[in-house]
């Protein structure tokens, strides 16, 4: 088995939901007490959502690269991003070290196709479901369209995740909300929904559409990878 890296922090609470189903898929893949070899990189989070935040997106790659470097240097043999949002800086830490970092969506792109889904849902921060860094790239792997909510949904949701599911606070209030923008969605004939945002999960165990959850399909992507001949 190959050891995977993980640039965590971001938020911690989906970390440990990553660190979670890592480990419990490679023990009900070898059975016994068999779990996961891993890194973890723990990014200050504050920095980050900082620099994001305030648009200084190199400064977020810097971080980003630098954690990447560090858990090469641990013995990582590929490194995961444990956020949708970070990947809009993929490139910038793909080319900061000489393994590959399994891209998120890659991992939700062969899911939709292998579901033969047509058109697909996408909830998540801002960026991740207004630019194409990542609605894009699923869009051109898998073949089906992207349907985001409208501009004043997707304030309500990044708002919503920057202002209290990072900090590990889930209420029924944002449970509704997201339920009712997923249920809009569906009327306009979306077959899934990508919980694009890795605490979205929490919050949302179930949804009126299949899930199409970033941190399982990510998780199944690598244990793949790092079990493959």
């Amino acid at each position: 088995m190959k050891t995977i890296g993980l640039i965590g922090g971001t938020s911690w609470t989906s970390t440990i939901e990553y660190y979670r189903v890592l480990n419990e898929e490679v023990a009900r893949r070898l059975g016994g007490l068999h779990s996961c070899r891993m890194v973890i990189f723990n990014v200050e989070f504050a920095e980050l959502e900082g620099a994001m935040h305030s648009g200084r997106w190199d400064v977020a790659a810097d971080i980003l690269s630098h954690a990447a470097q560090s858990l090469h240097a641990s013995g990582a043999e590929a490194v995961l991003m444990c956020s949708n949002l970070i990947h809009r800086m993929y490139d910038r830490v793909q080319a900061a070290v000489p393994v590959p970092v399994l891209h998120l969506g890659d991992a939700l792109a062969a899911e939709i196709k292998t579901q033969g889904y047509k058109k697909v849902a996408l909830l998540g921060a801002r960026h991740t479901m207004q630019e194409s860094f990542y609605r894009g790239r699923i869009a051109e792997k898998s073949g089906a369209e992207i349907l985001i909510p409208d501009d004043t949904e997707c304030t309500m949701i990044d708002t919503a995740i920057f202002s209290r599911m990072c900090c590990n606070h889930y209420t029924d209030e944002d449970r509704a909300a997201f339920l009712a923008v997923i249920t809009k969605l569906k009327a306009q004939g979306a077959e899934a929904v990508i919980l694009g945002c890795t605490e979205l999960p929490v919050l949302l165990p179930q949804t009126p559409l299949p899930q199409l959850s970033s941190i399982d399909l990510h998780c199944l992507y690598a244990v793949n990878w790092a079990m493959a001949e």
